[in-house]
């Protein structure tokens, strides 16, 4: 027998993917976290997205297929790289169409600051940065405000050098790989964007009616992937 028990309401009932670092998937309810499910690796993320969400589901006691009980999809848009971000987006497109379910975007790096927001706040601290690796030794970040524990991104996202960065307190495992060139908050230098937080920013976007975005990706840059010069040629 499943642990939690959903009530019948018509509050959001919201299924959360994000792979803009590693994979994460989680249901989300009332503004609590119901179930999660995550892999640590950075890749093969389009291979163990579908168990992860199949796992939360059967958690909580939902069904995995038209039946189901879901009022919402949300994906995280990133910024990311190319290919493990586009898996989510794909992976969430994919079960919006079949079980005939609206999908949101939310960026990944506001999961990220939903997490760090408190935190700032009770350390005095009124702006904050979050980041996380974009590769290339840079990363992806972006600036944020707290008010309460509340957070607002005030510019971003950008992909830049460490040392590009606003000089605040920054969270996230982009600061943990450049701390010579980077303000890391202790604990957070190994942090990347979660489903949980995901799923409860779209909770929240929900409720005030913004802070969501089209269920596209956010890259920044181009794909690392290259047409072979001799096939670029004969293209053009």
């Amino acid at each position: 027998m499943p642990s939690t028990a959903i009530p019948e309401d018509r509050d959001p009932l919201i299924l959360a993917v994000d792979s803009s670092a590693t994979a994460s998937a989680a249901l989300i309810h009332q503004g609590t976290v119901l179930a999660a499910a995550e892999t640590e690796s950075t890749h093969h993320h389009a291979e163990v997205l579908t168990p992860l969400v199949n796992r939360v589901l059967a958690e909580a006691g939902v069904a995995s297929g038209p039946d189901q009980r879901l009022t919402h999809l949300a994906v995280g848009v990133g910024p990311g790289p190319f290919t493990g971000l586009r898996a989510g987006i794909v992976t969430a497109q994919s079960l919006g169409f079949v079980w005939d379910t609206p999908v949101l975007g939310v960026m990944s790096l506001d999961a990220l600051a939903y997490r760090a927001a408190e935190d700032a706040w009770r350390r005095g601290a009124e702006e904050f940065i979050v980041a996380t690796d974009a590769r290339r030794r840079e990363v992806y970040w972006a600036h944020y405000s707290t008010v309460g524990g509340q957070f607002q991104r005030l510019h971003g996202p950008f992909v830049t050098a460490p040392g590009d960065v606003t000089e605040l307190p920054v969270y996230g495992a982009g600061a943990g790989l450049y701390p010579e060139q980077l303000h890391v908050v202790e604990g957070f230098d190994h942090t990347v964007p979660h489903a949980g937080d995901l799923g409860l920013v779209a909770e929240l976007g929900l409720r005030r009616g913004r802070g969501l975005v089209a269920p596209e990706p956010q890259y920044l840059r181009e794909s690392d992937a290259t047409i072979p010069t001799h096939l670029a040629r004969r293209d053009g």
